[in-house]
């Protein structure tokens, strides 16, 4: 299993892990449950000033559901026709021997 070292992301700090993250709870800092209530009021206060732009985002995350659960409905019809069927949709080649 090969290892990637901590310089090469970033992102990724030292002895990050299970260990880490329940000492952040108990350091106290945010819960996750108070990072949501946060994000969930500049959520509410974007909608108030923008309502138009809530609606057309509600819209497309709707849309969004909607395409994701279609998907594995569309893909099980395609491919319940029993058998591999090609349809052409030209006309057929035929070999006569000329005598």
């Amino acid at each position: 299993m090969s290892n990637i070292p901590s310089s090469a992301m970033p992102h990724a700090k030292a002895g990050e892990g299970s260990e880490t993250g329940s000492q952040q709870d108990q350091s106290g800092g945010p819960t996750i449950s108070e990072r949501a209530g946060k994000i969930r009021e500049q959520a509410t206060d974007y909608a108030r000033e923008n309502p138009k732009t809530a609606i057309a985002a509600g819209a497309a995350l709707a849309a969004g559901v909607i395409a994701a659960a279609a998907i594995p409905l569309v893909r099980g019809r395609s491919g319940s026709g029993g058998g591999a069927k090609k349809s052409g949709g030209g006309a057929k080649k035929t070999t006569a021997k000329k005598s």
